[in-house]
């Protein structure tokens, strides 16, 4: 998937954070137990795979730098033999250490003897400690819990959390990270249009969506995100999941949904009509949204601060619906569209990143304006999911129907 040198760079970066004399750490995160003897699906703490490439819990990176020498650990757990029976999971200091490019691997139980900060006092002037920034205040959690027995250890010494640097290192993707972008966007665009072939009345909504989930497992992908398959009314609730509603002739279904290929997402959202075919009415709101999308994809390129894309697709759908009468002022679109229009994508899929950022080259993110009248029973959004490049941006999802003529072609031929 993506090489250890990558995550070595990532490293490289992250120690270039740390002062002389300090010590950082990066928690993997801990299973959650679900029900009975099961436990949630694990998936590391983003940052610490961004930095190690391992993802198994109760891992810890300890980044010693002292002296211009930086020294880096990862301490692993090591499972037993009912672990490797029941589940398979069955690693070594050794295979971890050749499959992460890690030179120090141990064992957990080494962990306190190992930092410098306990055994000798008065070396260590500085700890940092990645606390995930979207965390409540008092939420407890292992690197929360780690920062107050360090304070508790010692008050004076400084504690930095080195979240936000660590976004910043991550708004900008390598050509590796946009490879992997780019092939989840490729699987996404085969479910749609695998989905899209086999939509018609009379369908429910997860008969329609039973089609990508195929698609998604027959290339070995996971999903992104639990998928949105809304058609009439429920294309007007932002997030709908039930999936559950009998389409009917002359309804228009919102699917937003993506793929997940080597821990990296694609997002998209298209509205689609559930017959092939758009009324007058819808092709006419349809073609508001795509040219508010279209308009903040022109402007999308190195320089362009990021949070003024939504106003541009904003301004131009307001411009339109007063056109035809449905409002009178542009004020007035926040009755039909109160959501914010794209986000950085990643390792999440909403990923971290300063909305207020100029643009720069290998930013990933997505637009996804979007209307919804609820008068009419239409929701419509349309969503891509885009790098920037040297001087334009290129749409990774550019290959699935968007248009009201490629949409009817393709389903008419199918």
């Amino acid at each position: 998937m993506i090489s250890k040198e990558f995550h070595a760079s990532r490293r490289a970066l992250y120690a270039s954070v740390l002062n002389e004399n300090s010590v950082g750490f990066v928690f993997s995160g801990t299973e959650k137990e679900w029900k009975g003897d099961e436990m949630y699906p694990f998936t590391p703490y983003a940052n610490f795979y961004y930095l190690t490439g391992f993802s198994y819990p109760d891992a810890v990176l300890m980044v010693v730098k002292r002296n211009g020498v930086i020294r880096e650990t990862l301490f692993i757990d090591h499972p037993d033999e009912k672990a490797a029976r029941w589940t398979g999971v069955s690693y070594t200091k050794e295979s971890v250490k050749e499959e992460t490019g890690i030179e120090q691997v141990e064992y957990l139980e080494r962990f306190e003897k190992s930092i410098p900060l306990f055994g000798e006092p008065g070396l260590i002037h500085q700890v940092y400690i990645d606390i995930p920034g979207w965390e409540r205040p008092f939420v407890k959690n292992e690197a929360r819990s780690f920062a107050c027995r360090i304070h508790n250890f010692d008050p004076t010494l400084p504690v930095y959390n080195t979240f936000q640097d660590l976004a910043r290192f991550r708004q900008v993707k390598t050509k590796e990270e946009i490879a992997l972008h780019r092939k989840a966007c490729e699987i996404t665009e085969i479910g749609v249009k695998n989905m899209l072939s086999h939509l018609k009345p009379d369908m429910y909504e997860y008969e329609s969506e039973a089609y990508f989930d195929f698609s998604l497992k027959s290339h070995n992908a996971a999903h992104a995100f639990p998928t949105i398959a809304a058609s009439g009314p429920n294309a007007c609730c932002m997030h709908y999941s039930d999936n559950d509603r009998l389409m009917k002739d002359g309804d228009m279904i919102l699917y937003d949904l993506g793929a997940k290929w080597g821990g990296y997402d694609a997002d998209v959202s298209r509205t689609y009509p559930i017959n092939g075919h758009f009324t007058e009415e819808q092709k006419t709101l349809y073609n508001i949204v795509l040219k508010g999308l279209d308009a903040a994809i022109a402007a999308t390129k190195p320089g362009q601060p990021k949070n003024e894309l939504q106003e541009l697709s904003k301004q131009v759908m307001a411009e339109e619906l007063i056109r035809i009468g449905m409002i009178e002022k542009p004020e007035e679109i926040i009755r039909y569209y109160f959501h914010g229009s794209g986000h950085y994508i990643g390792l999440y899929t909403h990923d971290v990143g300063d909305d207020n950022a100029l643009l720069e080259e290998d930013m990933v993110f997505t637009l996804e304006p979007g209307l919804y009248f609820d008068e009419l029973g239409i929701g419509i959004r349309i969503e891509d999911t885009l790098v920037v490049t040297k001087d334009g941006c290129e749409v990774l999802s550019g290959g699935i129907p968007k248009t009201v003529e490629e949409i009817e072609a393709f389903m008419q031929k199918s």
